[in-house]
């Protein structure tokens, strides 16, 4: 178990793969929740910490171009992992199958991510995570270009 106080600002975040196709919600999302219309379904790499369902974070960006940034409130609705069963939380060092709720809407870079039938067919390429943390490893970034 771990924290989100445990881990570094910098690292509180959510590391996205791919979105599920058909296949993976039928074999492994059985216990997901009917999604809306700004609710996503994605293949989450391991997790940096324990997140509680319901936990809300601001902003979403590309993994090889972080100051590609989107601004959106992205809430976590759901989770689950490989035996198919829902969980009150995304652990901590786990892969799992999540669903996202994105508001005001689910941003391009959600939307044009490609389709998986189960983690690692896609590497990460997105990222969530506060708009603080985002922050924090901006001016990291800063630094190290100085």
């Amino acid at each position: 178990m771990r924290t989100e106080e445990d881990t570094p600002l910098a690292d509180r975040v959510l590391l996205i793969e791919s979105r599920a196709d058909e296949g993976a919600l039928a074999s492994i999302g059985q216990s997901l929740p009917r999604r809306s219309a700004n609710d996503e379904a994605l293949f989450l790499s391991y997790n940096y910490a324990d997140v509680p369902v319901g936990r809300r974070f601001g902003c979403c960006f590309r993994r090889s171009d972080e100051s590609d940034v989107v601004r959106v409130t992205t809430t976590v609705v759901a989770v689950t992992q490989q035996f198919g069963v829902g969980w009150d939380e995304i652990p901590h060092g786990w892969k799992t199958l999540a669903v996202l709720r994105f508001d005001p809407e689910i941003p391009a870079l959600i939307r044009d991510l490609p389709e998986a039938a189960r983690w690692f067919d896609q590497p990460v390429s997105i990222h969530v995570s506060d708009n603080d943390t985002w922050e924090a490893r901006a001016a990291s970034r800063q630094r190290n270009e100085s």
